[in-house]
């Protein structure tokens, strides 16, 4: 929806919420139950972020983020809201091994950890791939002292400590990588897996810990009935039915304080924008002039080093709000706290979080009668790739039909939709870009074992996601945790989004629907 001509545009608005994901949505939604009325702004040519549908061999289907983590109520509790039934996976997936060529189911537990040492699917996967030995030091984890790995400052750093490197590798890497895009050594112990550190001091095992927040029949993740994408399209026609207003093709490009010498305001300064030209599925291109939209309240629900860049933006127009309002005698800290944009200035001048991953999904629909077995269950996660030639690059492939059978309603029989995802830390300089429909064609048959060729095709698509993937160092979290405190003793200005609230649907959510 644009801008309607006859009326200016932020006009009759309580706030405007820069970005349309899944962050800016739940935030909206809360502020229209609260009887506010939002406008909000996406780049894009449609609101929801990470989370978007197509059509593929006659059903639609997610081809972003497909479900979330049932780790807390909050989004459960707000598709019953909404009136969205939830439904678990048909999950059984696998892990690839690069140095046997092969495929290893992967155990009952959580990333990858078994919840039972002596599982049978974990014994002897991990004995085909690394032998004996890893397994009997996987073992230890039950008797080593309980010291071992409290000290852990990452994922890897404490499965390493308690399992062993092979479990590290044949597990868990696969995961982080086909989840995350990037290695357990970058990732966070509480972001990931929350409530897991905690099990593991009071049990004195990883494992054991585990078995403790992962119950027998758990259901790990959840989407609304018929797609992911369900969630959104009712969270956006709540919004609008009660007032709120989406504008597609909108980036907001700075922001500035303190317009207005009696009422001082927020001005959001804006472009709209047309879908990239050059790349499909890249970042929209800038068209035409800037535009002012002012405002009382700013809410940032941009990704990480946008956001950065946006509040930098504030806390320049306060430097230059304070120089006029002291040649005219006016207070320049009128409504605005001066220091706290002046912290937020030197915060985020000359910083950002370091550069995220690129990814690349591409979605097929094949018709394929060996399909119908499901041989690799619901799909597979990859590791990093071994430097040699012929190595699979793939970090993932979803067998979307099997996983979410509810979502094939209206396609002909022997259709699969299949997913398969590329971009992970210390790809080649623009590998995702190359990513071709053959490519995953072939990835697909060799990571599911049933050959697929070119005549099974029936429809595909790539998608990109530019810097989807940012997972914050321990010493970045910290300056973004200085942000975010500065910028809650400023009048009228929120955040939201993944950069504040955590990695994943249920922290973005959980954060939103908390806003007041």
């Amino acid at each position: 929806m644009m801008e309607n001509e006859e009326t200016p545009a932020g006009a009759g608005f309580d706030m405007i919420i820069l970005g349309g994901g899944l962050g800016a949505l739940s935030a909206g939604y809360a502020a229209v139950k609260q009887g506010l009325r939002p406008l909000i702004l996406e780049e894009r040519g449609r609101p929801g972020g990470l989370v978007c549908n197509g059509v593929f061999g006659g059903a639609t289907v997610d081809i972003g983020a497909e479900s979330y983590a049932t780790r807390t109520p909050e989004v459960t509790d707000l598709c019953k809201e909404l009136g969205l039934e939830v439904v678990p996976p048909v999950s059984d997936s696998w892990v690839w091994d690069h140095a046997h060529n092969t495929a290893v189911r992967i155990p009952q537990g959580t990333f990858g950890i078994p919840a039972d040492i002596d599982d049978p699917v974990f014994v002897e996967g991990l004995r085909a791939v690394a032998g004996d030995e890893a397994v009997e030091r996987a073992r230890q984890d039950l008797t080593l002292p309980p010291e071992v790995g409290r000290d852990a400052k990452n994922f890897g750093e404490l499965v390493a400590a308690r399992l062993g490197e092979a479990v590290l590798e044949t597990f868990v890497t696969p995961f982080a990588g086909g989840i995350h895009s990037t290695h357990p050594y970058g990732l966070s112990i509480e972001r990931v897996a929350p409530g897991l550190m905690e099990a593991f001091r009071r049990e004195g095992s990883l494992t054991k810990a585990v078995a403790a927040i992962r119950k027998p029949g758990a259901v790990v993740v959840m989407m609304p009935k018929g797609g992911m994408f369900k969630l959104v399209d009712e969270l956006v026609s709540r919004i609008t039915a009660a007032g709120g207003r989406i504008d597609n093709h909108v980036r907001a490009l700075h922001i500035e304080a303190g317009i207005g010498q009696d009422n001082p305001r927020w001005v959001v300064w804006c472009k709209h924008t047309i879908s990239n030209r050059k790349f499909q599925g890249g970042p929209p291109e800038e068209t035409g002039n800037a535009f002012g939209l002012a405002t009382d309240r700013i809410v940032v629900a941009l990704p990480t080093n946008p956001a950065l860049k946006i509040l930098n933006s504030a806390a320049a127009s306060m430097i230059r709000l304070k120089f006029h309002a002291e040649r005219e005698g006016r207070d320049a800290s009128l409504r605005f706290d001066e220091a706290a944009l002046e912290e937020i200035g030197d915060l985020t001048t000359n910083f950002q979080v370091h550069k995220g991953t690129h990814v690349m999904n591409v979605t097929l629909a094949v018709r394929s009668e060996a399909l119908d077995a499901a041989p690799r269950g619901s799909g597979m996660l990859v590791g990093p790739p071994p430097d040699e030639p012929g190595a699979l690059r793939a970090k993932a492939v979803t067998h979307y039909s099997r996983k979410w059978p509810d979502t094939m309603a209206g396609a002909e029989p022997h259709v699969h939709v299949l997913r398969i995802s590329y971009g992970r830390e210390g790809d080649p300089d623009g590998f995702v870009y190359q990513v071709s429909v053959q490519q995953a064609l072939a990835d697909a048959s060799r990571m599911l074992g049933v050959e697929l060729t070119e005549s099974d095709l029936l429809d595909s698509r790539r998608i990109f996601w530019g810097d989807s993937m940012v997972h914050p160092n321990r010493e970045e979290r910290e300056v973004i945790n200085r942000v975010a405190e500065a910028a809650e003793r400023v009048e009228g200005l929120e955040l939201e989004g993944a950069w504040v609230a955590g990695t994943g649907i249920t922290a973005v959510v959980a954060r939103g629907l908390r806003f007041h």
